[in-house]
């Protein structure tokens, strides 16, 4: 947890491309919250995808200390808002655990993040784009709260 108590939780399929990115992009900056991230259908343990490490690292930030991690009840119930990627997660995580249906949301209101898997770095930094803007909409509404 953060120092003030907040934890954000980003979810998206595998945990290598799309959460990963939105985790770090939270971590590295100077926003009063902790951030960490799950797949619904991830491989726990897997490094962070090579094109995600390479946008990142074009932002100054060195995500190789990454591994994914599955979605579990302990990081559900530790988060006090969780974010993800596409209204499909979203769905999924409530089927999975309902009682988290008033801390969930989607990262972009109104539309999905792209996955930029199996893609190329011009993908994947426009999908880094759609998150950055995403984290900033969702850090203007929780400093007015």
């Amino acid at each position: 947890m953060s120092d003030n108590g907040v934890q954000i939780l980003f979810i998206c399929t595998g945990n290598t491309c799309r959460s990963p990115m939105a985790e770090y992009l939270v971590n590295a900056s100077a926003m009063a919250v902790k951030a960490v991230s799950a797949g619904l259908y991830a491989f726990d343990g897997e490094a962070m995808s090579a094109n995600s490490l390479a946008v990142l690292a074009e932002a100054g930030i060195d995500g190789r200390a990454f591994r994914s991690q599955s979605v579990t009840w302990d990081l559900v119930n530790d988060s006090s808002l969780i974010l993800t990627m596409t209204s499909s997660h979203r769905r999924e995580l409530l089927k999975r655990y309902p009682q988290a249906e008033k801390k969930c949301f989607t990262l972009l209101q109104g539309s999905d993040v792209s996955d930029p898997y199996g893609e190329n770095c011009d993908v994947y930094r426009k999908t880094m784009t759609e998150i950055r803007r995403g984290i900033a909409d969702w850090m203007e509404f929780l400093t007015k709260q």
